[in-house]
């Protein structure tokens, strides 16, 4: 983001604001689009009318706001009980140097065969959008409705976020604030078939 600035004549000088609704969700980016205002060399720091009006675009990662962290020692998280009506698990996950695995629990912590961290097919990727598999199976339909816990291992990478998907394209169906390029209202219902900006 691009912070407000506390030098008197840069473009940011002590005010910066969004210019649409909160973000555009464009491919795997947020774009945050602002206007920020610049005092008119020479003004009095004390007339508000004296002020050049600047647009400026500040970029995020997509669900980037926060991650669990994991080095080379293995960092686990485990959900509290949730339940979904999905059938597919997507994770947003940067570790192309290191693995993620999940493995799906009961209310108890005992865990749901098959769906094991030694069955689940290793994560090593840069994605906001990757699928989880276990043994090459992806179906979670058995489970939903029901109380589950998931369980994350991660080495050498940042996990950002998780959903399912009640399809393989990885629709959230969460809101996607001002909306962006291919979505068709305001929740992801086209996953990665959205179009990303050239």
């Amino acid at each position: 983001f691009h912070d407000v600035s506390d030098k008197w004549y840069e473009w940011n000088s002590g005010y910066v604001h969004s210019v649409t609704g909160i973000c555009l969700v464009m491919g795997d980016q947020l774009y945050f689009p602002v206007v920020a205002r610049q005092p008119v060399q020479g003004a009095d720091e004390t007339i508000e009318g004296d002020r050049l009006y600047h647009t400026g675009l500040a970029m995020l990662r997509r669900d980037g706001f926060a991650s669990m962290d994991a080095s080379t020692q293995e960092g686990t998280v485990t959900t509290r009980p949730v339940k979904f009506d999905g059938k597919h698990l997507f994770v947003n996950v940067d570790d192309p140097q290191g693995e993620l695995r999940v493995e799906v629990l009961d209310e108890e912590g005992r865990v749901i065969e098959p769906y094991s961290k030694e069955n689940c097919d290793s994560i090593s990727a840069n994605k906001t959008l990757a699928a989880v598999t276990w043994n090459g199976d992806d179906d979670l339909s058995a489970l939903a409705g029901k109380p589950v816990r998931f369980k994350f291992f991660l080495t050498n990478g940042k996990l950002y976020s998780f959903w399912v998907s009640p399809d393989e394209s990885g629709a959230s169906h969460g809101y996607v604030a001002a909306g962006g390029l291919g979505f068709t209202g305001p929740t992801d219902t086209v996953g990665r078939n959205a179009t990303k900006p050239d």
